[in-house]
């Protein structure tokens, strides 16, 4: 394992660090290489680890502005806090067995320039859709069956079964659909709680 490991996951020990394929996109750039990383799930690759920067090696970089040109290199590191969105070839995205939480899913659309994605994401059961998205502490989050794309820079346009996106950059967050948004509610309060709450707003007869 290679000293840029080390210092970007702390994982000395591990035995089942994995290399794995990702592409990742900035503001500015886009890298594709492979990371070295004992995690199954793309957004916990990057909620996990404690370093400023990812290793990425065998690294290929191209520049937004620039006409698909590309340069290569053996490795680079890409600062965590610029990386809008990040692809990870092969990787699930949902914890499995006991630590998993009921979950629903629901269509959205993140605006982190220069790249719109949309998708879906997986909020917890009995919570609002946009809670999914803002009142949650991890920087990055997953979500599946999703589509990018750039109006300034066409080329980046593509579709993905799962990424990570940074939550907390985006400049525009939105719930583009909720066909059952009843349902929450309904799971966790019984219908006579409701409807008590119903009959406490109507005025006496």
């Amino acid at each position: 394992m290679g000293p840029a490991v080390v210092s970007a996951f702390g994982i000395e020990g591990f035995a089942n660090v994995a290399a794995v394929r990702v592409e990742i996109y900035t503001s500015a750039y886009h890298v594709a290489g492979t990371i070295q990383t004992p995690f199954h799930r793309v957004a916990e690759i990057l909620n996990q680890i404690p370093s400023a920067h990812l290793a990425v090696e065998h690294a290929t970089i191209s520049e937004h502005a620039t006409d698909g040109e590309t340069r290569s290199a053996a490795s680079v590191l890409v600062a965590i806090d610029q990386i809008c969105v990040m692809l990870a070839h092969d990787l699930v995205s949902e914890p499995s067995g006991e630590l998993r939480i009921e979950k629903r899913p629901v269509r959205a659309e993140i605006d982190v320039p220069p790249l719109r994605v949309g998708g879906t994401i997986h909020v917890p059961v009995g919570s609002r859709p946009i809670d999914g998205l803002l009142n949650v502490q991890d920087r990055f989050m997953a979500m599946t069956d999703a589509t990018i794309s750039s109006a300034s820079v066409p080329r980046l346009d593509r579709s993905a079964s799962v990424i990570a996106l940074r939550r907390d950059q985006a400049h525009l967050l939105l719930v583009a659909d909720d066909d059952h948004p009843g349902d929450p509610l309904a799971e966790v309060i019984d219908e006579p709680t409701a409807e008590a709450w119903l009959r406490a707003g109507e005025p006496p007869e």
